[in-house]
């Protein structure tokens, strides 16, 4: 998966993320897992992830390059938040932290991908799954964050009442394979 494969997490307007005081509703816990736990559990909800919210499904295939993900984690590269309720995993936020080619010298945060199961994509489970990544992130000395959105399931409307501000536009295309 790449950068900027995201979901809706919420549906409606978004109140001012300063307004996200109170905690989370009981039973909702919000924490940093390792992919080799989490692997076999997750699975499926990349699998379903991916039905919502990628495109030319017969043309690229979901095929999760599980060796990277595991170097990766082995590394301590790979950052996952988790959210469960009551135990039961309900959304996460995946991130590679790096240097940066041209900055070397900062530490930078570039999510892979973020989900939320659509039963809790009401309220304020998004951005409090956000909020909780940053605070791991800047603990670990992350000094940016980049995310993304897809056009046609547009979050922008919930980055920016985060504090994010765009900095670029992605473009893809499918190219002609064969003779």
């Amino acid at each position: 998966m790449m950068p900027g494969a995201s979901l809706c997490l919420e549906s409606g307007a978004y109140g001012p993320s300063e307004g996200v005081r109170a905690a989370p509703p009981a039973g909702i816990v919000y924490q940093v897992e390792k992919w080799r736990n989490l692997r076999r559990e997750m699975l499926p909800l990349l699998v379903l992830h991916w039905k919502e919210i990628a495109l030319n499904h017969a043309d690229v295939p979901l095929d999760i390059d599980h060796e990277k993900y595991d170097a990766l984690d082995k590394s301590g590269a790979l950052h996952i938040v988790t959210v469960r309720q009551d135990g039961e995993l309900i959304g996460y936020h995946v991130a590679i932290i790096s240097g940066h080619l041209h900055y070397k010298s900062t530490l930078h945060g570039i999510t892979d991908v973020f989900w939320v199961s659509p039963a809790h994509r009401k309220g304020f489970t998004g951005i409090r799954l956000f909020k909780q990544v940053e605070k791991e992130m800047a603990a670990l000395g992350v000094r940016k964050l980049f995310t993304g959105t897809k056009v046609h399931l547009d979050m922008s409307k919930l980055f920016e009442r985060l504090g994010y501000k765009r900095v670029e536009y992605l473009y893809a295309k499918l190219l002609p394979q064969g003779d």
